[in-house]
């Protein structure tokens, strides 16, 4: 009766193995591959500052001259108009600005993409459809 206790025990254990082994080389997958993710939606996130810090830098300097320009350029009289024209111009450009990054960040790729789908998959293995 031992003898035939064994080989049910001894399949069962190692089908229980081969099902951890599959688990953890799946959970491995799943973190290596959100791993990447994090590490490239950092790289995108410092990218993204350091170009829109160096980008309103370049702005702002280049509207002040072009603002001091326009006000010395121009008759005594007409200096506050100028002022006022190129204040309003500022403030559209900047307002043109926030209104095309809140669209960009609203359709760009989401985060974890390609995590979520794998996550997806396995989930649909697991339940059965292929």
């Amino acid at each position: 009766m031992n003898s035939e206790s064994d080989p049910r025990e001894g399949g069962f254990v190692a089908s229980f193995h081969r099902l951890g082994d599959t688990l953890l080389q799946v959970v491995t997958t799943r973190l290596e591959i959100i791993s990447t993710e994090l590490k490239e939606e950092r790289l995108n996130l410092v990218r993204l500052v350091l170009v829109a810090l160096t980008v309103l830098f370049c702005l702002q300097v280049g509207l002040i001259f072009a603002l001091l320009f326009v006000v010395l350029a121009v008759g005594e009289s007409n200096r506050l108009a100028a002022i006022g024209i190129g204040a309003l111009v500022m403030l559209l450009g900047a307002v043109g600005g926030a209104l095309w990054m809140r669209y960009w960040l609203k359709h760009r790729p989401p985060m974890f993409a390609t995590t979520l789908a794998e996550l997806r998959k396995d989930r649909d293995r697991v339940r059965g459809r292929k």
